[in-house]
């Protein structure tokens, strides 16, 4: 069976190619750019270290630098999980195969979701698909480590949380499979203008560019 969605993409050869000598140059640069700004704050804590007399002015140099030593790892680090070979999502007409990062961990939580398994869903506020499951019999939950070794998950409270690399994954749940994992999805009621006689033949002989009432 064919997915209805898959990431990442599957990709010719070409295409693979282009894509690994992409993502090798993008690598060098981010890594490039963190070594710039831990070069950077290095240097600002040494000068307030060293150089800087007065108290005050030494100490926010030193807040500075260290500031700048951590977000400059901190990018570089969601870099690397954007680009997380290890994180995959495929959605089938039954279930949702998805695999995603544990935490801050090296760990990977490996799922197989069937929608009639699925009681109802919600997102949070930092955009995680919640699944509240009314029963656990065909799906399955892996936690594997960084060694690929795997063990048996078991939900918390039945309930998990699906966090996607890729946006369009999540869109693809509640836009098309709402009903099947009882998520909330409002109806807009359609809008027939075909007997809107708000503009009459008299209103546009002298209101051609429709400025009715302004």
């Amino acid at each position: 069976m064919e997915p209805v969605y898959e990431y990442p993409p599957k990709l010719s050869r070409t295409e693979r190619q282009a894509k690994a000598a992409h993502d090798l140059s993008e690598h060098r640069k981010m890594r490039g750019n963190m070594y710039k700004n831990l070069t950077l704050g290095a240097v600002i804590i040494a000068i307030g270290i060293f150089l800087v007399p007065a108290a005050l002015i030494k100490i926010l140099l030193i807040l500075l630098g260290s500031c700048n030593c951590a977000v400059a790892f901190l990018i570089y680090w969601f870099y690397a999980l954007s680009r997380d070979a290890d994180v995959y999502t495929r959605i089938y007409d039954d279930r949702i195969e998805h695999s995603q990062r544990h935490g801050l961990s090296k760990s990977y939580l490996h799922i197989i979701l069937y929608f009639d398994e699925i009681n109802k869903s919600y997102q949070t506020n930092r955009g995680r698909l919640v699944c509240e499951l009314k029963k656990l019999e065909k799906s399955a939950f892996r936690l594997a480590n960084e060694n690929g070794e795997e063990r048996e998950w078991t939900p918390e409270d039945n309930k998990v949380a699906l966090s996607f690399q890729d946006t369009k994954g999540k869109l693809v749940l509640i836009n098309d499979f709402y009903e099947k994992i009882g998520y909330p999805h409002k109806e807009y009621n359609d809008i027939d203008d075909e007997e809107d006689d708000y503009y009459s033949e008299e209103d546009m002989k002298w209101d051609r560019l429709h400025k009715h009432g302004l």
